[in-house]
C-alpha cells in the first residue's frame, strides 16, 4: 500500500471527494489510510474520516427496502376542492373592503364658499364665524337664517 504516489492518492482523493471512485479507488484508500503511519499534514483529516468509514457498508435488500417504503408510505392526501375556500376568501375581501370606512383625504373640501372649495379648516371656521356675525349683527336673524337656507 506505501507503493502508492503522493499525485496518485491525491487523484484518488479528489474523485473519491467528488463521488466518480468506484469501490476499488474506496478500498485503495482505505488500506493506504489504515497502515500509513507517516502523512503530510493535510492528509491527516483524510486518515481520520477513513478511520470512521465501516469497511463493510452493509446494503439492505431488496425485500427490506420495501417493507421499509410500505410502513413508511405517506398517507393518501384527501382531495379539497379549492372553490369553497376561493368563494370564501373572496367574501371576506368584499366584507372588509365594504365595511371599512374610507380614509379622508388631505385634499378634501371643507367647504365651498361662492362655489370655490376651501381645504383650509381654520379659515372655513373664520369665514363662517364672520357670516353668523353680520348675520345676528342685522337684528333679524330669524329671517335672514330663514332666507339663507330656503334659497334655490
Amino acid at each position: 500500500m506505501n507503493m502508492v504516489t503522493q499525485e496518485y492518492l491525491r487523484e484518488l482523493l479528489r474523485r473519491y471527494m467528488e463521488g466518480e471512485g468506484t469501490q476499488e479507488e474506496l478500498k485503495l484508500l482505505k488500506g493506504y489510510f489504515n497502515s500509513a503511519s507517516d502523512l503530510p499534514v493535510d492528509l491527516v483529516p483524510y486518515a481520520q474520516m477513513f478511520a470512521i468509514i465501516d469497511e463493510e457498508t452493509t446494503v439492505p435488500s431488496v425485500e427490506a427496502l420495501n417493507r421499509f417504503s410500505e410502513k413508511q408510505a405517506p398517507a393518501p392526501r384527501r382531495h379539497i376542492p379549492l372553490w369553497p375556500l376561493l368563494a370564501a376568501a373572496c367574501i371576506a375581501a368584499f366584507a372588509f373592503i365594504i365595511l371599512t370606512p374610507p380614509k379622508q383625504k388631505d385634499d378634501m373640501a371643507i367647504a365651498y364658499v361662492d362655489g370655490k372649495m376651501l381645504n383650509d379648516k381654520a379659515l372655513a371656521m373664520q369665514m363662517g364665524q364672520e357670516a353668523l356675525q353680520e348675520i345676528f349683527s342685522n337684528g333679524n336673524e330669524e329671517q335672514q337664517l330663514t332666507d339663507l337656507f330656503n334659497a334655490k
